[in-house]
């Protein structure tokens, strides 16, 4: 890695080595040495959305992990406009495609077919870059995860329970994805009356670099629960590191992403 910075004149790392900025909290949750610290301060967090003018002056991107991306899409208006309280609670659902590099029989496709298998109900990884990208707006967030893995090949879901602040109501939901989202090419706001498709879905997001959110309030248990989508194979890895390419070197930024997806498969 010391001689392939020296040498390149961009580097998009699709790998977790750079995307948490902090040696001793990357040891942490990873459990192990990290082995080239002193690049750590030089790569930016590769979500497009909320690091553009950082990913356009830089060299050095370090893309998000899947299920942080799509967190750190859901939740950011609503912790930038103060919007919630700090306990968070997300339920993500994961297909096989994100279950790491080692196959293990929990990733074989005829062992997961017809399962819904909770695989991580605590401790996973990407609590960190969720943690670390929105303290940008509070200090003070205490994040907590729970996977579980799909009988699903691509795409992922999460499911976030948080708590608004007194007097939060819907229209200020409203408000807040609207200001931070409405010229973004690769964010959608789902929210509708009725019909399948009435929440975000991961089915129609397959090939696409769209990031699906919605929200509801729950006025019984006082929980705004928040709702979002994504291809992690797009919008959570490649899809990612293409945007963020078009961003670095001057294209168009939605340039080779405008695919319209595979829905109806």
């Amino acid at each position: 890695m010391k001689k392939l910075v020296k040498i390149a004149k961009k580097i998009i790392d699709l790998g977790a080595d750079f995307r948490l900025r902090d040696k001793e909290v990357f040891e942490h949750w990873y459990e192990r040495t990290h082995l080239a610290p002193e690049f750590l301060a030089r790569f930016v967090y590769g979500i497009a959305e909320i690091r553009r003018n950082e990913i356009r002056k830089s060299s050095y991107i370090a893309c998000a992990g899947c299920e942080a991306t799509v967190s750190i899409l859901a939740l950011y208006p609503l912790i930038k406009h103060n919007l919630i309280q700090s306990k968070i609670i997300i339920d993500a659902k994961m297909s096989s495609s994100q279950a790491g590099l080692k196959p293990t029989l929990s990733s074989h496709h005829p062992e997961r077919s017809g399962s819904v298998r909770s695989y991580m109900p605590t401790g996973h990884r990407h609590t960190a870059e969720i943690v670390q990208e929105l303290n940008l707006w509070s200090n003070k967030l205490d994040v907590a995860i729970s996977a579980t893995a799909l009988d699903m090949v691509r795409g992922l879901l999460v499911t976030i329970h948080t708590i608004p602040g007194e007097n939060v109501t819907e229209k200020d939901v409203w408000k807040a994805y609207r200001k931070e989202y409405q010229k973004e090419p690769f964010i959608r706001i789902v929210k509708e009356r009725q019909g399948i498709y009435r929440y975000p879905e991961p089915k129609i997001q397959q090939g696409t670099n769209f990031c699906d959110i919605g929200f509801e309030m729950d006025r019984v248990s006082k929980r705004l629960v928040v709702i979002a989508a994504i291809d992690n194979l797009v919008k959570g890895t490649a899809g990612q590191a293409v945007q963020a390419m078009n961003i670095m070197l001057g294209f168009p930024e939605t340039t080779s992403l405008e695919f319209p997806g595979l829905h109806p498969v």
